[in-house]
């Protein structure tokens, strides 16, 4: 059990500092290791589990495998390092933290006396199904990451080497007989590498830990191949890449429209976007391929399918219309949704986890999910659409531009089309799929409420359009104002309302922000609205006058 940590502590340990250490760390990264559900490498678990303890990737830029060693190996000079992350304010203050800092020791946490009588209260309010406040879901994080920590240097949740007879892999405190003296080897040479700077030995005796894990059940064992692969993946960082490659391409796509008469700015526009999808679409290859399905089920993945979606449709419009604006909504919003899910791993889980047993229908996954948030791309190309289109009302310059502000609303139009058709098939499938898993087609779900309330929202503006209750301001307003629907359906009935039968795409955290961003785009739509009514009433005057 913990005896074989506590006598790699008394006999290796000394006083060096992880800044110092900086080894190579790349065969340890490349060990297969058991968590949540799933087998992946140790670099992707140290890096969720550092995410998780510090709020980054990286804590005082130090390899997330370094550090995770350096907890498992070294935990007496990590007890009063403060490296654990808190935010919220209120909470600070009420553990008698000072407010101006972020980050608190294991120390600090473990002795303060109030922690605990926290603890029980969000334990009773999750026995009684209740959902969490910010404030909660904050003393539950501190919760998850004391107890994260405490298995990772008890090695109780090191789930390293695994069983033949057994799906579940053994712990590294729970190691007998060979592999107890095998694992030693690796502690006593991560010692001797930290004190002397040489870490062959250290190499060479996790390379051995590792072909005996394999040698023990090569079937369960993954393939250094799949190793490598996820890996890979975790090093690119495909879609911070891919969201840099938007964010060029559409500044280029404003220089387009701003000097029309020069085609390098458009055509070079459109060479950087596709190199962005390019990117995009390999992250999500390079995904689906690691997880064996379509990344779905959770809101970061659907941002991630989203933003792509939407971009794919931006370029298929763009290429046939010529119209600027269609790329430059486009990259727009794809740039901010992938700068949404790459910066909030707090609220949007980035890790990979096996799906839900209502999920694991694969081919019900891939027909209704992705024709549900397949609409939600069209609709939020409608809405960028639409910005752009109120922008000019903004401007005050409306008149000048009537024709330019058809053609705007024309596409923001036709977005909305191919929406509501995606939105409508997804909605039809979902209670198929329902009926498959649950017994029944429609049950008035929150999730299948608000799905349906955002399609019939949308519906109506393209009633409202072919009866000509509205044209070219109502449209580009109407698209703008009808995607809160579809953030209610897709945010807030997972991470505001928490209920229903949807239950594992639920989450918590970002509701002032998402709140506020809506807010703020309504109010753009009202400042709009004032302008053009303005105008309106400018040329009304003006014609009664003439």
């Amino acid at each position: 059990m913990k005896s074989l940590f506590v006598l790699i502590l008394f006999l290796f340990a000394g006083p060096w500092a992880l800044a110092d250490q900086h080894l190579d760390v790349s065969r340890f990264e490349r060990l297969a290791i058991q968590d949540g559900g799933r087998i992946k490498p140790f670099d992707t678990y140290a890096r969720e589990q550092v995410q998780l303890l510090t709020g980054s990737e990286k804590y005082n830029g130090n390899n997330p495998t370094e550090l995770v060693l350096a907890w498992l190996f070294m935990p007496q000079e990590w007890a009063n390092k403060q490296f654990l992350q808190i935010k919220h304010l209120q909470l600070k203050k009420d553990l008698g933290l000072p407010e101006t800092r972020s980050y608190v020791s294991p120390l600090e946490l473990i002795h303060n006396p109030k922690l605990e009588t926290l603890f029980t209260e969000v334990g009773q309010l999750e026995r009684q199904k209740k959902k969490l406040n910010p404030y909660y879901q904050a003393v539950r994080r501190i919760s998850t990451q004391l107890a994260v920590y405490q298995e990772i240097i008890s090695g109780q949740g090191l789930r390293i080497f695994p069983q033949v007879l057994s799906p579940d892999w053994i712990s590294l405190a729970d190691l007998q007989g060979d592999q107890k003296i095998a694992f030693a080897r690796v502690a006593g040479t991560y010692f001797t590498a930290v004190g002397k700077g040489n870490d062959l030995g250290f190499q060479n005796s996790v390379q051995d830990f590792k072909a005996m894990a394999q040698k023990a059940s090569p079937t369960s064992y993954p393939s250094d191949s799949q190793l490598e692969n996820e890996i890979t993946y975790n090093k690119l960082h495909p879609f911070r890449f891919a969201y840099v490659f938007y964010l060029v391409a559409a500044l280029l796509f404003l220089g387009a429209l701003k000097f029309s008469a020069s085609k390098i700015w458009y055509y070079a526009a459109l060479a950087i976007t596709f190199c962005g999808i390019a990117i995009h679409a390999t992250g999500f290859v390079f995904r689906c391929f690691i997880a064996g399905r379509p990344p779905v089920s959770n809101m970061y993945e659907s941002i991630i399918w989203v933003s792509l979606g939407c971009v794919v449709f931006g370029m298929i419009f763009e290429l046939t219309y010529r119209r600027r604006f269609i790329g430059l909504a486009a990259t727009v919003v794809a740039t901010i949704a992938l700068i949404i899910g790459d910066s909030v791993p707090a609220v949007l889980d980035q890790s990979i986890k096996p799906l839900e047993p209502v999920l694991r229908s694969n081919y019900w996954l891939t027909i209704h999910v992705l024709t549900i948030t397949l609409s939600y791309a069209a609709f939020a190309l409608a809405m960028g659409i639409g910005n752009i289109a109120l922008s000019y009302y903004i401007r005050g310059v409306e008149g000048q531009n009537s024709e330019k502000l058809s053609s705007l609303a024309l596409f923001s139009y036709r977005a909305i089309q191919v929406g509501v058709l995606l939105l409508t098939a997804g909605t039809i499938l979902g209670g198929v799929w329902a009926d498959y898993s649950w017994g029944r087609f429609w049950g008035w779900d929150p999730k299948e409420t608000w799905a349906l309330i955002a399609d019939l929202g949308y519906l109506a503006v393209l009633h409202g359009r072919f009866a000509g209750w509205f044209r070219t301001f109502g449209t580009a307003a109407s698209a703008v104002c009808c995607f809160t629907g579809v953030v209610m359906a897709w945010y807030g009935v997972n991470f505001v309302l928490g209920v229903g039968l949807h239950s594992y795409g639920f989450g918590g955290g970002g509701v002032h922000y998402v709140t506020g961003i809506v807010v703020l785009q309504l109010l753009y739509v009202a400042w709009a609205g004032m302008k053009h009514k303005k105008f309106q009433n400018t040329r009304l005057q003006t014609s009664g006058a003439a």
